[in-house]
């Protein structure tokens, strides 16, 4: 596997792009370029100066709340990251109309991305495939879509994170090679005869105090009443805060969970909203059962994770990583981020992502999590 990557702070796209590639051999030409960015540059010149540079290259990635790079935890800059090796092959599709049928969506998507690496449903297996997903981290339509692509390939890896913008909630944007989609979401389907592993950290478990949404918009994510108490007051209240204190810090500090089937999902508060509502990343429903959920230590829970990984150090290539911004936010009040890209780092020779506005993991979007995965040298 030969891999190359590199960074830019550089607000101008073709600046960025070119010290970001300047290291770069002259003749390399990715088989699949992984992009990802902040708010500072501009996705479609930069969707497009790709495109011209890399014409031949499948190129796919989104928009940040954060970025990640070799040792490194970044904000405001583009890292790139290419890679060729004829033990890899990849395909792409795009979903553009994420308000459409997600079956029919779904199928389509599979469909296209089967036909490209020549190869039928029933080849598909978890030890040659796995698929990456990145969506408008502002649709709020993961659910149904990345359940849809689930029920579509079966028990492969399928794993992936929302585009962000720095907690602007304005415009998410993904790329897929010379444009920059909103409403849209991108799926890479790989057979890889290097072996690979997908993996899940998340540190939250069950605490004393459930609370019950009792008025929402679903559609929108929006929570207006929990216990019968407008959301915020009543969140603050278990918080023993005010409203006025609430923010994304809190927020990261203090996520809900929903329990189900003896698995815990978090449900994590994006912003506040209006008449003090409360706005989720991830899909609820009234009637829900809510817990305020109790922390375990982070660098620990994540050295465990790292560990699952099973394999000899030496041996990973590259990780991928889609963490969750909250969690971001919390490692790095806690003074942890930066050691916790030390730690992934040790465990490869190449590491990128992005901080994500949630995660998606088999059929299930998620939220405070980081799911990664590690690519391994034939050893």
């Amino acid at each position: 596997m030969n891999i190359f990557d590199g960074s830019s702070t550089k607000r101008n796209a073709q600046a960025a792009v070119l010290e970001a590639s300047k290291h770069w051999d002259d003749d390399f030409s990715p088989d699949i370029l992984f992009v990802f960015h902040s708010t500072i540059q501009n996705p479609h010149d930069i969707a497009l100066i790709l495109d011209k540079r890399f014409s031949k290259t499948l190129i796919v990635g989104c928009t940040t709340a954060g970025e990640w790079l070799a040792k490194q935890h970044k904000n405001n800059e583009l890292v790139l990251l290419g890679i060729t090796s004829p033990d890899i092959k990849w395909s792409m599709s795009v979903l553009e109309n994420l308000s459409s049928d997600p079956a029919d969506g779904a199928k389509a998507v599979c469909t296209e991305l089967l036909q490209q690496l020549g190869i039928n449903w029933m080849d598909l297996n978890s030890k040659e495939h796995f698929c990456l997903s990145f969506f408008d981290g502002l649709s709020k339509r993961e659910e149904p879509i990345i359940a849809a692509m689930a029920s579509e390939l079966g028990n492969i890896p399928l794993l992936g994170g929302s585009a962000g913008d720095d907690l602007k909630f304005e415009n998410t944007y993904v790329i897929a090679n010379a444009k920059a989609y909103q409403n849209a979401a991108i799926f890479v389907l790989a057979e890889s005869k290097l072996p690979f592993k997908a993996v899940k950290h998340q540190h939250f478990i069950p605490g004393d105090v459930d609370t019950i949404i009792t008025k929402a918009d679903v559609s929108k994510r929006i929570v207006y009443h929990l216990d019968g108490m407008p959301a915020a007051e009543r969140y603050a209240q278990l918080l023993h805060r005010s409203v006025e204190d609430l923010n994304t810090q809190v927020f990261s500090e203090h996520p809900l969970i929903y329990q189900y089937q003896q698995e815990c999902y978090v449900r994590s508060i994006s912003q506040l909203g209006e008449n003090n509502s409360l706005i989720f990343y991830c899909a609820i429903e009234e009637g829900m059962i809510l817990n305020l959920c109790s922390h375990q230590n982070m660098v620990q829970q994540f050295n465990h994770a790292l560990q699952k990984l099973n394999k000899p150090a030496n041996n990973i290539e590259l990780i991928l990583i889609f963490n969750c911004i909250l969690r971001q936010l919390e490692s790095k009040s806690t003074d942890c981020l930066q050691g916790m890209a030390s730690e992934v780092a040790a465990m490869s020779k190449h590491v990128i992502g992005f901080d994500t506005y949630g995660e998606q993991w088999q059929g299930l979007h998620i939220n405070q999590t980081m799911v990664a995965l590690a690519m391994f040298n034939h050893g």
